[in-house]
């Protein structure tokens, strides 16, 4: 299946601009009309879900790009981009752990709002 630049924006939510940069930067490649109109493929967005997934996980940029090289570069980057990954995991994890506690500190304080709701209710009763 074939995705003009709007329709593939859509899909994940961005401007067609920050496709425009994805291509400048080296993720993403898209296919060009004769005409010279971009047209993005099942492989485009591959691409592009996994440029976002990186990003949405905190991949700075320069990383993610990193990547999208490495695999331009074919099997000889396998190593590297497996210590890619298993880093930014690390940091996902990290993350995870981090928001873990803020979630439990925020369920202790729903909990204590509301049984100070039911004190004061049963007191007006």
């Amino acid at each position: 299946m074939q995705y003009s630049i709007s329709q593939m924006a859509e899909l994940f939510g961005v401007k067609p601009h920050t496709l425009r940069f994805y291509e400048k930067e080296g993720i993403l490649t898209p296919e060009r009309t004769e005409s010279g109109i971009r047209t993005y493929t099942e492989e485009n967005r591959s691409q592009m879900e996994m440029a976002m997934c990186l990003k949405s996980t905190g991949m700075p940029l320069k990383d993610i790009k990193r990547y999208f090289d490495l695999v331009k570069s074919g099997d000889s980057t396998l190593e590297q981009r497996l210590e890619i990954f298993t880093d930014h995991r690390r940091h996902v994890l990290e993350e995870i752990e981090a928001l873990q506690k803020y979630l439990c500190k925020i369920e202790h304080k729903i909990q204590w709002c509301q049984n100070s709701l039911e004190a004061k209710n049963l007191k007006k009763k």
